[in-house]
């Protein structure tokens, strides 16, 4: 063994007559491991927020969404769809919608909301919807009632069931006599969920063609919508698809429709890991103190190794290594704390969230390229707070030293 590391780890955790600086030892090992693990929680769960409330988004509104600026709407739609596709190569579906304000009455209840005509597409529409009750299947009843998959708030609030019938309202401006509502009859088909409050109280799906009909719309659409098969490239692809569809369409992505949201997310992700990280800071000065108290209460002994010969960068080494051996076990203790921590709250699911959060439960995602980079950054730290002290040390007149006794 080195035995400048032997009379190190002998100076930190020697039982005879230093049992306040190993008491020490260990609370700096304890400040470094609550900073290490407070810093894996704290981004663990902001990349699980981010992640979780993208893949809701994702669900609703896809990656991509292509307007137009003209009042009636897209009307060729599929020539559109064709050139997308010949152009871009990921993508993974391209969904045509309608979607207008209407409001729907039930069991002598109603409630404003917004209802969305898709393509009978199981598959691309609902494959990450969360469909609670029935089915997603948007197919009429019969010549009379249309199919409605409605959220679980809004079931909730009229107090509807699969197979209930509800009378939906289309409005065009403002009712007067001379601009009466359309009205038509439907069946619940289905229930969803997606987490997002705010579209399981509003949104209402029924079929493309039950849409286009009631108001009358011929063959358009209000908009399409794109989903590709790498997330990653959303904002590329849009920019190339501005340059090749050009005015009269309006392309918008995913974080520009959900802009508040996605804002949110990146406010809380901003600063919190400088703030945690002030925790690792003043664990890092603690060891400084530490090792500060280490050198005065060790100043005969330093005199001893000085006077047999030690150089003062061995003197330095020894003070260097005492500071690793406190920082590589807070950071393994850390690690062990934050990660354990993370593992057990996704299997046990210890706290559950208030709706305004997004989702029910804490969102985790462990990436181990961020765990390393903690502990890089909290080792580095570590480093930098020992060489004060070891210098410290190390210009210690060795006859003065062993008078210090």
């Amino acid at each position: 063994m080195n035995y400048k590391f032997f009379i190190a780890k002998r100076y930190l955790f020697s039982k005879k007559d230093t049992r306040f600086v190993s008491f020490i030892t260990y609370m700096s090992v304890l400040g470094v491991a609550l900073g290490v693990a407070a810093l894996i929680i704290s981004v663990s769960i902001l990349n699980g927020f981010e992640k979780e409330i993208s893949d809701k988004i994702s669900r609703l509104v896809s990656h991509i969404q292509i307007s137009s600026f003209e009042t009636g709407g897209i009307k060729n739609y599929d020539s559109i769809a064709n050139k997308i596709r010949s152009n871009v190569k990921i993508i993974n579906n391209i969904v045509p919608y309608i979607q207008r304000e209407a409001v729907i009455r039930a069991k002598g209840k109603v409630e404003g909301i917004i209802i969305k005509g898709i393509t009978n597409d199981l598959q691309s529409t609902f494959e990450r919807m969360k469909i609670l009750q029935g089915s997603g299947d948007l197919n009429p009843y019969d010549t009379i009632f249309s199919s409605l998959i409605i959220g679980d708030k809004l079931a909730n609030k009229l107090s509807l069931n699969v197979d209930d019938k509800a009378i939906i309202f289309g409005l065009k401006g403002l009712p007067s006599p001379e601009n009466l509502p359309k009205i038509k009859q439907f069946r619940i088909k289905g229930i969803y969920e997606t987490g997002l409050r705010e579209y399981d109280d509003l949104i209402i799906y029924t079929d493309l063609n039950t849409l286009q009909k009631f108001f009358n719309m011929e063959s358009t659409v209000t908009a399409i919508e794109i989903s590709l098969t790498d997330v990653t490239k959303v904002n590329e692809v849009a920019e190339y698809l501005k340059k090749i569809l050009r005015y009269p369409f309006y392309i918008r992505t995913m974080y520009q429709i959900h802009k508040e949201l996605f804002t949110w997310v990146e406010l809380q992700k901003a600063p919190t890991p400088f703030i945690l990280g002030l925790i690792i800071i003043v664990a890092t000065f603690n060891i400084v103190g530490t090792l500060l108290m280490l050198v005065i209460e060790k100043t005969h002994s330093i005199g001893v190794l000085k006077a047999l010969g030690c150089s003062n960068t061995e003197i330095m080494k020894i003070f260097i290594y005492d500071g690793f051996i406190i920082g590589f076990l807070g950071i393994v203790l850390g690690n062990i704390i934050g990660i354990g921590l993370l593992l057990l709250e996704m299997n046990l699911k210890f706290f559950r969230l208030p709706e305004q959060y997004y989702v029910k439960s804490v969102p985790i995602i462990i990436q181990a390229d961020y765990v390393i980079l903690i502990s890089l950054i909290t080792a580095a730290l570590i480093f930098l707070a020992t060489l004060i002290p070891s210098f410290i040390a190390s210009r210690f007149d060795p006859v003065k030293s062993i008078r210090f006794a």
